[in-house]
């Protein structure tokens, strides 16, 4: 399948709108041909600006774009009750639930142990109802490491010296939270942290059946890609039904966008020469059937609706 094939079918499934000026989002989905999109909110983290605001920056983004934009509310903290709190928000329009309080640096800023108790009501409605959840739960293990990269550095991403929850105890909160609610509509962003661990992802698609995850770079993953390309595929190829398409496109302070991820993640499903993040690789070839299950099919799936919700 060639890039312009795709054009018209595109889901991007994991968008953010932090700076993004009035209607940019709906322009930079034209000019990617998306049949549709998900922009998730941050609401909880004053990690990135927008602590408790971006719920309403989301919201506003899907009111330019109703037709294509599905958007996942955030969590904001403290709350007295969780479900009522999730409740609201999918009457005023929201589709799904964004999570982020895994991330090292967000489980130290927010104190959330999101396998607490406190949080079963809300996954229990989650699960009833089939809410869909997009949810981030760890970083690149080469983050708690002495030999961190400089850049991760840079950015405050370097969670060694026991100032923020190991990997394993990111992870162990989220299978908490499986187990407990195994019938959750999960989708694990960045293909879970697991591009050096196939067999824990696997494990994990195994166990969960409405368990999904995302390819939204993260670098690390496509690293992995393209050093075992034909192990890769069968990954791929094995759990084709169960993968999304996500580039975590953001905009800058002066409103433009930032596509260089969508180009690499569409880039590594495709037959062809990967150009995109200093990559000089070539695409793992996936038969269009796969393409088209990844890039539209699947999110769909995962929303439950061929379309956005209504806007209250």
């Amino acid at each position: 399948m060639e890039r312009e094939n795709l054009r018209g079918l595109l889901i991007d499934g994991h968008l953010h709108c932090l700076n993004s000026r009035p209607g940019a989002v709906k322009r930079w989905a034209d000019d990617r041909g998306c049949a549709a999109y998900a922009v998730l909110s941050l609401a909880c983290t004053g990690e990135f600006g927008c602590e408790g605001v971006n719920n309403q920056e989301c919201l506003r983004v899907k009111q330019e774009d109703p037709g294509r934009c599905f958007f996942f509310v955030g969590l904001t903290h403290p709350c007295r009750d969780y479900a009522a709190y999730l409740e609201d928000w999918l009457a005023r329009g929201a589709d799904g639930l964004k999570l982020i309080e895994t991330k090292p640096t967000v489980a130290a800023e927010t104190g959330i142990d999101l396998s607490d108790p406190r949080f079963d009501a809300m996954f229990a409605l989650c699960e009833e109802r089939r809410i869909p959840i997009l949810w981030h739960v760890g970083d690149p293990a080469p983050f708690w490491r002495e030999d961190a990269p400089a850049w991760a550095r840079e950015r405050g991403w370097y969670y060694g010296g026991g100032a923020y929850p190991s990997l394993e105890e990111l992870y162990a909160r989220a299978e908490r939270v499986l187990a407990r609610h195994p019938r959750l509509n999960v989708c694990f962003a960045h293909l879970y942290f697991c591009s050096d661990d196939m067999a824990h992802a696997q494990r994990l698609l195994d166990t969960y059946p409405n368990v999904r995850l995302d390819i939204t770079p993260g670098t690390e993953m496509y690293t992995a890609f393209f050093a075992a390309p034909q192990r890769w595929r069968e990954f791929f190829l094995r759990n084709a039904a169960r993968i999304q398409l996500g580039s975590d496109s953001d905009f800058t302070a002066d409103g433009e966008p930032l596509a260089d991820a969508q180009v690499l993640a569409l880039g590594a499903l495709l037959d062809g020469p990967v150009a995109a993040y200093d990559f000089a690789a070539h695409g793992l070839a996936l038969p269009d059937a796969v393409i088209k299950a990844i890039c539209h099919d699947n999110f769909l799936s995962f929303a439950g609706r061929a379309a956005p919700a209504p806007i209250a």
